[in-house]
């Protein structure tokens, strides 16, 4: 039985797929940086002149940009939680049908994939357990920040 080679560059184009991602990420993390650091400075401005206002839109800040980055951590958390759970129901890791990091991963069984599964499934855990909390915490700190008058 004859096998089919991968036609040249084959391996190397999912290896630039990832770069473009990230390349894409950091560039766009960078200029949300420049619009931040523009907002904040408009910011420190409006607290000379109306220091109740410039609260108002530094809470309204922070909530709009922390509480969706907390959410989607949260999501991700529960997500590898509910993997490695399924995981270790299999006795298998990957489960049936998972995927590691974009590929097609050898599959564990056995004491090695039970380890695997429950460290997943902790830290899975962890990471939804610190977004909630964290989110929580953000909400009382702008609650509090909204509530402060000057006199």
């Amino acid at each position: 039985m004859a096998t089919i080679a991968p036609p040249p560059g084959a391996r190397w184009r999912p290896l630039a797929v990832r770069l473009g991602v990230v390349a894409g990420a950091v560039a766009l993390g960078l200029a949300l940086q420049g619009v931040l650091t523009a907002r904040l400075e408009a910011i420190a401005t409006l607290a000379d002149r109306d220091v109740v206002a410039a609260r108002r839109d530094l809470a309204f800040l922070m909530r709009a940009i922390a509480l969706p980055v907390l959410a989607l951590t949260a999501g991700l958390g529960a997500a590898i939680a509910f993997s490695c759970r399924r995981a270790l129901a299999e006795g298998r890791f990957p489960p049936a049908g998972g995927r590691a990091w974009g590929r097609t991963a050898q599959a564990m069984t056995g004491l090695r994939a039970q380890r695997v599964a429950r460290l997943g499934i902790g830290l899975g855990t962890a990471l939804l357990v610190c977004s909630v909390a964290a989110g929580g915490l953000l909400w009382w700190m702008t609650y509090v920040l909204l509530l402060c008058r000057t006199t």
